[in-house]
């Protein structure tokens, strides 16, 4: 077992065509743990084994991109994923990670008290940095 955090963007409908160069279909999540699921456990864990992934991560969700880019800097934003409180969490095939992303806090009009090791935890909202690599730029546009 690993214990990282990992910003990536994953496929968060399984059974759908996506299109690699569209967010639709895309979500934003912090991998917390990848493990190796035993081969012994796949028929206990898996009804029909033969698909059964190796390798899964658990997974905290963002939300889903905003519907339009932010207007001054053309970037989308998300949220931590949470209902009543208490964050949106999956466990899912390593496969559906599709790669990294880079996230910028939102900042507001008073200074706050982040810093690089606890933003993803203080901050609540975040903006997609869609200029990171060429591919990131033609999967967000």
């Amino acid at each position: 077992m690993v214990q990282m955090e990992l910003l990536v963007c994953c496929r968060r409908i399984l059974y759908q065509q996506l299109n690699p160069f569209m967010i639709v279909g895309l979500q934003v999540a912090q991998v917390r743990v990848v493990f190796r699921i035993p081969k012994a456990l796949h028929t206990l864990i898996f009804p029909t084994h033969a698909n059964a992934p190796s390798y899964a991560a658990y997974v905290e969700w963002f939300t889903p991109f905003s519907q339009h880019a932010e207007p001054n800097h053309n970037m989308y934003m998300v949220r931590r994923g949470a209902s009543e409180g208490v964050r949106q969490a999956s466990i899912i095939p390593v496969s559906r990670i599709l790669r990294s992303i880079h996230l910028i806090p939102k900042f507001g009009a008073s200074t706050p008290t982040w810093t690089s090791e606890d933003v993803l935890e203080k901050c609540t909202t975040f903006y997609v940095n869609p200029f990171t690599d060429r591919h990131t730029y033609l999967t967000v546009y």
